[in-house]
């Protein structure tokens, strides 16, 4: 037992917790499940939906409290609706209350099946209305958003456009506040509040301002009901038939977690994955949106000379200008995995000096915004900076007329910088490995497909020295299309005396670990679904 660690007693039973957390937490770590709706835990604690309340000995007796707000104390006593029939009837009010002016949308409510007012009913409510049909319900919503519906009765604001992302449908609100503390305290800019008071109170913009954020899609994720809905799923998918594959995001090096969520061969939703040492609970508006990139433009065949051909036939021709060619310009992607770059160092080291290696980006890097973004669109430069790769990117437009042959992989050199990329169009052999039709791809004499960053298995390091795994998802544009290391052993084979031989994911992950020390002895297993950390970081140790 650590010095944090303190006993107290739930339902009868003593179990140790840890005193830096709220008695919520608490009573999850040892196993007691807690309904809320306000709480969340990378928000700031609000207390007012009222439904975590349990029963704590005090020094007047027993007493309903919140858990959310409380802090476990050593010997403290607790009893949940397990042991208490007073939470039991306590939390079965609340239900009550808050269902009973509540709107029956849930046939067309894009919440149903993650929506936890319809759980915590099936847990904790089961009570019996007591609306009549002569009383019926009292719709919340701002008075310039009310309306008599068809049948006559009074409703409040539906579907009401909050700005160029976010729905919202006032009347399904629940006052859990979560929204407007997401905005104020985590994005930073409180574009959402309450107005009104009382039962009348509503969620609502300041008058005459559009909710706008990079990060505003995130309030449709933590809204517990169906009140905030993004635009990009709005009835789109049941939400039960969708399966989740647990991924990283490409697009920036803080690698903010993930999951890949498909249905019936097509993805749907990219959704933040909680990891607390990287993204906590969110991701960035252009994160979430990339999925709709995964089956736009393309490549699911080869390209010779702007011929279509087989992806066999080019990768046959891309090993025989490689294995002609006289000097090799060859260009590492921090854009795709660590296997994929080890697997193309070993190709260049196979060639001898007739290749020379190129590390870097020609993309801006921002600054970072301390919520899922780093600034730096190279999601693994990290891995390439320990593989012992300097960025000399700047190096090679000047050096092209040394070279008769470039290959790239992942990496859009001429949509980045058109002016630097002209000077390598004097090279006479561009070979390209790419996922999508990209501008880099269009300048190519031989384009070989590969498989994106969502159909492969694979891992990145993030700029804080954390590695986390790809994993694919179950839908790919074409079957035939494999990951870039397994292409370049292919290439290999006719490209070299000796290919490169990756029968197997396995080998690929050994070939990372010769290049990369500080990954000696690590398996995929030991990876795990938040990461490892394999070279520190102020950020990290912080953290730790």
């Amino acid at each position: 037992m650590s010095d944090d660690t303190i006993t107290i007693n739930i339902d009868g039973v003593d179990r140790q917790v840890d005193k830096n957390q709220q008695l919520i937490q608490a009573l999850a770590q040892a196993g007691v499940e807690t309904p809320h709706f306000c709480y969340h835990e990378d928000l700031g604690v609000a207390g007012n939906c009222r439904i975590c309340l349990v029963e704590v000995d005090g020094p007047r007796g027993p007493a309903l409290m919140i858990s959310c707000h409380l802090r476990p104390m050593p010997g403290m006593v607790v009893r949940t609706e397990a042991t208490s029939e007073k939470v039991v009837k306590a939390r079965k009010g609340v239900m009550e209350f808050l269902l009973v002016n509540h709107p029956l949308d849930c046939p067309i409510c894009d919440k149903a099946g993650e929506c936890t007012l319809q759980e915590h009913y099936m847990t904790s409510g089961r009570h019996d209305s007591r609306v009549t049909e002569d009383i019926g319900k009292a719709y919340k919503g701002g008075p310039e958003h009310r309306f008599t519906d068809t049948k006559g009765v009074e409703r409040g604001g539906k579907h009401i456009d909050l700005g160029p992302t976010v729905v919202l449908d006032q009347e399904r609100c629940i006052l859990c506040d979560r929204c407007t503390r997401f905005m104020r305290d985590v994005a930073g800019d409180e574009q959402l509040y309450i107005a009104g008071r009382g039962d009348h109170a509503y969620i609502t913009t300041f008058p005459g301002e559009p909710l706008d954020h990079a990060y505003d899609l995130n309030v449709t994720d933590i809204c517990p009901v169906g009140a905030l809905t993004g635009k990009h799923f709005r009835f789109q998918q049941r939400v039960w038939f969708l399966q989740k594959t647990n991924s990283i995001a490409p697009d920036d090096s803080l690698g903010a977690n993930i999951t890949i969520e498909h249905h019936r061969g097509k993805v749907w939703r990219l959704m933040p994955r909680r990891n607390p040492h990287v993204n906590k609970s969110w991701i960035h508006n252009d994160t979430r949106l990339l999925y709709r990139q995964l089956d736009d433009n393309r490549l699911i065949q080869g390209e010779h000379r702007g011929a279509p051909c087989t992806l066999s036939e080019s990768m046959v021709a891309a090993g025989q200008v490689l294995r002609t060619a006289g000097k090799i310009a060859v260009v590492a992607s921090g854009h795709l995995s660590c296997e994929d770059n080890a697997a193309l160092l070993a190709l260049a080291e196979s060639f001898g000096d007739r290749a020379d290696m190129y590390s870097g980006s020609w993309l801006p890097v921002g600054e970072g915004d301390g919520i899922a973004r780093s600034g730096d669109p190279v999601a693994n430069r990290k891995a390439l900076a320990m593989m012992g790769l300097t960025e000399n990117l700047d190096q090679l437009p000047e050096r092209a007329g040394d070279y008769d042959c470039l290959l790239v992989m992942g990496h859009d050199l001429w949509a980045a910088d058109p002016q630097r990329a002209a000077a390598l169009e004097q090279i006479t052999h561009r070979i390209v490995l790419d996922s999508w039709r990209t501008a880099t791809a269009r300048q190519a004499s031989i384009v070989v497909p590969i498989r994106c960053w969502a159909e492969i298995r694979g891992t990145m390091i993030n700029c804080h020295g954390r590695i986390q795994m790809l994993n694919p998802c179950p839908v790919c544009a074409d079957d035939a299309l494999e990951p870039a290391w397994q292409v370049l052993d292919r290439i290999s084979g006719q490209a070299c005396e000796k290919p490169l031989g990756l029968a197997s994911q396995t080998q690929a992950w050994k070939l990372v670990q010769q290049r990369i020390p500080a990954l000696d002895g690590l398996a995929y297993r030991h990876i795990g679904p938040l990461g490892a950390v394999v070279e520190s970081s102020p950020v990290e140790e912080a953290q730790v």
